[in-house]
């Protein structure tokens, strides 16, 4: 097993692996989820669910 690999997480948007993720609620479920950067950048525009709760690096 690749030790970098246990360092990432998966963007639930876009379905990447990442090392550093962004916690979002963007949707009326307020579910949370794990976004990356890209992907932050488009849900929270002009988005009334949008809901950062916090950032996790490797």
């Amino acid at each position: 097993m690749n030790k970098n690999s246990s360092r990432t997480k998966y963007c639930e948007i876009c379905k990447i692996d990442y090392s550093t993720m962004y916690r979002i609620q963007f949707q009326p479920t307020k579910e949370w989820i794990f976004s990356c950067k890209n992907c932050l950048s488009i849900v929270k525009k002009d988005n009334k669910f949008y809901r950062y709760g916090g950032t996790w690096k490797k």
